[in-house]
């Protein structure tokens, strides 16, 4: 086994917990279109809501791509957990989920990435660029057609 540690992508000395927005882009393995399965798309897009409901996380904005998403949120003060933690219970719920009704066996890839939003005016180019990924992508000519973009608050 080769020595070596994975990079880590996180901010040091920075706490990934409330009072923040981030960007978040969480891919699936190997870049492989798990999510053209719509059911599959609206079962994440089901667990985001959830997720909501529960007081863990305020969702901005989502695009659920065929082998990506992207989320803008912020940690609620009730989610005694990091971003860290939120993401992999996440990614971890859906996995066990999608192996079970699916039959996926390696949804994701290891880590996700994320970006600490500093002021309004990036929130809303990000937020611009988050629903707008199916229009970049020839999917849709408006982002509202796209059944998978989608604008929370």
């Amino acid at each position: 086994m080769p020595d070596f540690e994975r990079k880590t992508m996180r901010l040091k000395e920075f706490e990934y917990k409330t009072g923040h927005v981030y960007f978040i882009t969480v891919c699936t393995k190997n870049k492989k279109h798990f999510f053209y399965d719509k059911e599959l798309a609206e079962f994440v897009a089901s667990t985001i809501d959830y997720r909501v409901r529960n007081n863990e996380v305020i969702v901005y904005c989502y695009c659920i791509m065929s082998n990506h998403i992207h989320l803008l949120i912020s940690i609620c003060e009730e989610y005694e957990n990091t971003l860290s933690a939120w993401v992999s219970t996440f990614k971890k719920y859906i996995s066990v989920e999608g192996k079970k009704r699916f039959g996926i066996v390696d949804l994701w890839q290891k880590n996700y990435y994320d970006h600490v939003v500093r002021n309004e005016e990036s929130m809303k180019t990000i937020a611009d660029y988050i629903l707008n990924n199916p229009v970049r992508k020839g999917i849709v000519d408006e982002w509202e057609k796209y059944p998978f973009s989608r604008i929370m608050i």
